[in-house]
């Protein structure tokens, strides 16, 4: 759910007239229509119900306005908050985290940037990976953690590799993959699975398993990594994610091996236009310097992810 799907459902549901909507929006109708069509394929049930040229909320429609609602309310917050903080002279930078990735590894970064440069407000928005690069290429984003399995994805950026992450098979800590030596694909598919609908190798995932002829039972789905986690920690299933992604001891993994057991990579992104935000500059280098293999092994010896 983005900021800007929010504030249009919002508008459409006060003037329920999407036309209208559209215009105190300053954005065109076709754009709003589509931008709220998408949060409810998101939310998976209708937000409004056209009948005709009547349009009205439906019962998933009223529910969703409160919470919305809410949510416009901490971001005007968190607005103030960042006004006050610049208004003292301080610079902001936005920097996109593509969702997948976990936040252990990249906080030893951001707690090195932000005692070094506290005149720096840093703004981190959980991005998609679909919705990453037209971010970026706006401005919207000064710089983004990207996780990828094909760098050449990402030719359109001024992209740096930081470090690379296993994939690896996780599971709940009284699982019977505690006791195996390894776990394949092949295993995974005995078990029930959990599905990451963010996952940026999903399709390959799953038409790797259509070809080879094995079936995953995927008992839940979710775009939530928390949620993901919280379920194989409850073992309804297994799931396939990042290694730095698990946050908590309760969840037990092994390396994935066999095919499709490549790591990905860990990169920064941003484009190669001249940057009004020194502090961007300032942002980019100094991830790029920072020593993340010493990041790492000191999470491999003291973090949750053990």
């Amino acid at each position: 759910m983005e900021f800007h799907q929010v504030r249009y459902f919002l508008m459409a549901a006060e003037n329920l007239n999407f036309t209208r909507a559209a215009e105190q929006c300053h954005v065109s109708q076709p754009a709003l229509t589509r931008a709220i069509q998408k949060l409810e394929g998101e939310l998976g049930g209708e937000l409004f119900i056209r009948d005709g040229r009547t349009v009205s909320l439906s019962p998933l429609g009223r529910i969703m306005r409160e919470h919305c609602q809410r949510i416009q309310e901490t971001q005007a917050m968190a607005r103030a908050v960042a006004k006050t903080f610049l208004d003292d002279g301080a610079s902001e930078l936005n920097i996109g985290i593509m969702c997948t990735i976990g936040p252990d590894v990249l906080t030893a970064f951001l707690n090195d940037f932000s005692k070094q440069h506290n005149d720096v407000l840093i703004i981190l928005h959980d991005i998609g990976p679909e919705a990453l690069p037209e971010l970026l290429l706006t401005g919207a984003l000064d710089c983004a953690f990207v996780a990828t399995h094909d760098e050449q994805k990402l030719t359109s950026f001024r992209a740096e590799a930081l470090f690379a992450e296993d994939m690896v098979v996780a599971f709940s800590s009284n699982h019977r993959f505690a006791e195996k030596q390894e776990v394949t694909l092949y295993d995974v598919a005995e078990e029930n699975y959990i599905d990451r609908l963010k996952c940026e190798i999903r399709e390959p995932f799953f038409n790797f398993m259509d070809e080879n002829g094995l079936s995953l039972r995927v008992a839940c789905s979710s775009q939530r990594e928390d949620w993901i986690q919280e379920l194989v920690i409850r073992g309804l299933g297994v799931s396939v994610m990042p290694r730095y992604s698990i946050t908590t001891r309760r969840i037990g993994w092994k390396t994935l091996t066999g095919p499709l057991s490549k790591s990905r990579n860990i990169m920064i992104a941003r484009t190669d236009r001249v940057s009004s935000q020194p502090s961007a500059d300032k942002f980019f280098s100094d991830a790029t310097s920072f020593q993340w293999q010493s990041a790492l092994e000191e999470l491999q010896q003291t973090s949750n992810v053990s």
